[in-house]
């Protein structure tokens, strides 16, 4: 059985999911699942609060009918002028009474007797002639109007309604309404889902709306920039970004979106042409726009004079497009563009590229000592499969480093052989 390994150190998978959510996927993909949530937010939001005011409503509701019936069935057996005691009549009555109201599971006649409160009819005879416990006595004493309250009989939810009933001002007895919460519970459960499916609708258009309206004012101007951007470092400078919408002339740019591409388009438009006035001067590789070798050897005439007199370390990078001899002529020149332009990004500021044979660059590093140099190259390395994968097809770099130190600069010719030669 072959052995199963993981592919790395959790911190390490995460670095690599990171990275590829962040670079591996498109603006789209991203603002497509930001405005999903932030719709399912505030749908989620509104439906919680709607849910909440919906179920106070309905419960509301049932306990106002819960209180009319229990004031019919009070006054039906103040009616029959029914004297608080156990009867065939008035168990006869709670039975009609008990019949006629559909959501009614249970009536109970309590009187006031020397004794205490007394049940003295039930739709449950074995509740019959028993006496209530101090609390409940407590609580029916205290009873002014008809209260309704949520209880549990058995496990299962009721709405209890207890209604007084007066003999001028004195209290006599208390009329007890059950009722099932069957109803009730299948309009919340209904309403939910009417919430629900409308809460979906609502996720789906809001969602849907945020999208094209970030599509069209964002993600759009930003993709065209990106392109815009890649034929820029394919030195294509003959592309110019449209505005998303007509201009009228004399109106102050305030959009940040229009602004950087009218930042943009002059950008392109400034290194054309500085870089036609420095091919002019011959400084400038035709081809992938790095320096030349002439320029080289006198930038590195330079260096090598700081460091014999300043004692600099100074180091060169060379670079050798591995493959790109085997390619067709015109994925050469692309190869060998992108192969220049990716040396510059991921080198300093201060180092300088150039283009010293078909497929052969150098970088001069100044101030940095052959440890330096290494640890460049080795940063540049971890970087090479981003070259391949902007190309889409095989490339590589192979790297070498030639550096020395502040207490011995050689002599240029010695420099370039290492540097040019084979």
């Amino acid at each position: 059985m072959r052995e199963m390994r993981p592919s790395g150190p959790p911190s390490r998978r995460l670095d690599r999911l990171g990275s590829w959510l962040r670079y591996g996927t498109r603006l789209d993909s991203k603002l497509i699942v930001l405005v999903l949530c932030i719709a399912c937010l505030v749908i989620g939001t509104l439906y919680a609060f709607s849910y909440a005011s919906m179920r106070t409503l309905v419960g509301s509701i049932y306990e106002q009918r819960a209180r009319n019936v229990t004031s019919i069935i009070s006054k039906s057996i103040e009616e029959k002028d029914y004297v608080l005691y156990y009867s065939s009549a008035l168990d006869a009555e709670v039975a009609r009474l008990l019949e006629q109201q559909e959501a009614v599971v249970g009536i109970t006649v309590i009187g006031r007797t020397a004794r205490g409160f007394l049940t003295i009819a039930s739709t449950d005879p074995s509740a019959r002639g028993s006496l209530a416990s101090p609390g409940e006595a407590a609580a029916y004493a205290g009873l002014r109007d008809v209260e309704v309250a949520p209880v549990k009989l058995q496990g299962v939810a009721r709405l209890r309604a207890l209604d007084p009933i007066f003999s001028g001002a004195d209290l006599i007895g208390v009329v007890q309404v059950d009722m099932s919460t069957a109803e009730q519970a299948r309009a919340v459960f209904r309403l939910s889902w009417q919430f629900a499916v409308g809460s979906l609708v609502g996720f789906a258009l809001l969602g849907g709306f945020l999208y094209l309206a970030i599509r069209r004012a964002l993600t759009r101007p930003v993709e065209r920039l990106a392109q815009a951007m890649g034929a820029v470092s394919r030195r294509q400078y003959d592309i110019e970004v449209a505005q998303p919408a007509t201009r009228q002339p004399g109106l102050e740019t305030r959009d940040e979106m229009a602004q950087l591409i009218d930042g943009f388009n002059l950008m392109t438009r400034v290194l054309h042409s500085h870089e036609q006035e420095l091919l002019k001067l011959v400084v400038l590789d035709e081809l992938t726009g790095a320096y030349t070798v002439d320029h080289l050897k006198a930038e590195l005439e330079r260096e090598l004079s700081k460091t014999r007199r300043y004692k600099h370390p100074t180091s060169v990078l060379v670079a050798d497009a591995e493959g790109a001899s085997a390619l067709s002529p015109e994925d050469r020149d692309q190869a060998l563009i992108a192969s220049a332009a990716f040396l510059v990004r991921n080198l300093r500021n201060v180092d300088t590229v150039f283009r010293v044979g078909p497929t052969r660059f150098a970088a001069l590093l100044p101030e940095t000592p052959p440890a330096g140099a290494a640890a460049a190259a080795r940063r540049v390395e971890a970087r090479i499969p981003d070259l391949a994968a902007s190309l889409g097809f095989p490339m590589s770099l192979r790297l070498r480093a030639i550096g020395w130190a502040e207490d011995g600069a050689p002599e240029i010719d010695e420099v370039l052989r290492d540097t040019l030669g084979a």
